[in-house]
């Protein structure tokens, strides 16, 4: 028996999914829950969990995170089939990620394939995953790192910049370091014309 928690804020969606489940046999919903904070104190016991991204409470793709650590095995089921938001799912610990929107069957298979170890990826999901393979990585920077970037770029020191940006001395550090590691720079100068190069000024 195969046991599974589905988190989803859409009670009609959710009972939908219950009931199917269920009757497909060798399934057993043991719990269910609306959002973040309540699905963290509700899905110890399952095998597979079924995540929706979108919650009213949180962010779905931390809990996706948090489910996949510690040994729950994901299927994302999800509305969105952005390049950008099946990668982060993929490369947050989901087996499955199923589109809203397809034949219940689709969902069924997909638990079971994941619970087995193996992965299963909506058509047009598998599409955006191997597109976003072959794709070259993008650097994404925030825009605090940015802000700090132009700041290094105009010869500020920490402590300055610290100032100028009413931040502590100590966070600026962080994010320094953070910069430099993501663009592979030996030192802020180099940091700086890398960034510059790729246009993330």
């Amino acid at each position: 028996m195969i046991r599974v928690a589905v988190v989803d804020d859409h009670p009609i969606v959710r009972d939908g999914i219950v009931a199917n489940l269920e009757e497909s046999g060798g399934i057993q919903v043991v719990a269910t829950a609306s959002g973040v904070a309540e699905a963290r104190g509700a899905l110890a016991g399952a095998d597979v969990a079924i995540v929706d991204l979108e919650l009213a409470d949180g962010n779905g793709l931390a809990l996706v995170r948090e489910l996949a650590a510690s040994g729950v095995r994901v299927v994302v089921f999800s509305a969105y089939a952005g390049e950008e938001r099946v990668a982060e799912a993929l490369a947050g610990g989901a087996l499955g990620y199923v589109l809203k929107g397809t034949p219940s069957e689709e969902l069924v298979r997909a638990v079971r394939t994941v619970f087995a170890g193996k992965s299963h990826l909506s058509g047009s999901v598998a599409e955006q995953a191997v597109s976003a393979l072959r794709a070259p990585r993008r650097l994404r920077i925030t825009e605090r790192e940015r802000e700090i970037l132009r700041l290094l770029a105009d010869g500020l020191s920490n402590r300055a910049i610290a100032e100028r940006l009413q931040i502590s001395e100590r966070t600026v550090k962080f994010h320094v370091s953070e910069i430099l590691g993501r663009l592979g720079a030996e030192n802020r100068a180099q940091a700086v014309a890398l960034a510059q190069q790729r246009g993330l000024m």
